[in-house]
């Protein structure tokens, strides 16, 4: 009888720690993209104003969501597209924002001020669009999951029973 109780109480606690994960995954998602979203504003700014070098750049911003995923660590020491792959694991973008950020990081330096700022433009543009839209469905993705992952601990502590 208390061995079942324990296993009532072990999976129910299990189902609440796996909707913890989510909750943090999710504000996760939003926190990254919002960091990448201030890297690209800052690269406009330094670029536009005072036509700072790339590696100073990347050397001179800060950011918690990008620096607990060791983003920024890797920019400063590969640069941007290497630093992606290095940390698409971690990251918790999509493939239609690897590939924006992707194609942003390797033109950024490499061309014209005007070019560069043109592409910080469209850049920010796709990733507002992306911040936008993962803020808004946070809360629906989160309440879903926290759903699912309760009523599935909930089943499964009834069909043991």
């Amino acid at each position: 009888m208390y061995v079942r109780i324990a296993g009532v109480v072990l999976l129910f606690g299990l189902s609440l720690f796996f909707c913890l994960c989510v909750s943090r995954m999710e504000r996760g998602r939003v926190r990254q993209t919002e960091g990448f979203l201030l890297l690209l504003r800052y690269v406009r700014t330094q670029i536009s104003c005072f036509r700072t070098p790339v590696q100073e750049i990347y050397g001179s911003f800060r950011n918690p969501a990008l620096s607990e995923c060791g983003f920024l660590d890797a920019l400063r020491q590969y640069g941007f597209p290497e630093a992606l792959d290095r940390c698409t694991g971690r990251l918790y973008l999509d493939e239609e924002e690897l590939k924006t950020l992707s194609a942003f990081g390797r033109e950024l330096g490499r061309s014209y001020c005007e070019d560069q700022i043109a592409l910080c433009d469209y850049t920010l543009e796709q990733m507002e669009r992306a911040f936008d839209r993962r803020r808004e469905e946070a809360p629906k993705r989160t309440r879903v999951a926290h759903s699912l992952v309760l009523t599935g601990g909930l089943m499964l502590i009834l069909v043991l029973l």
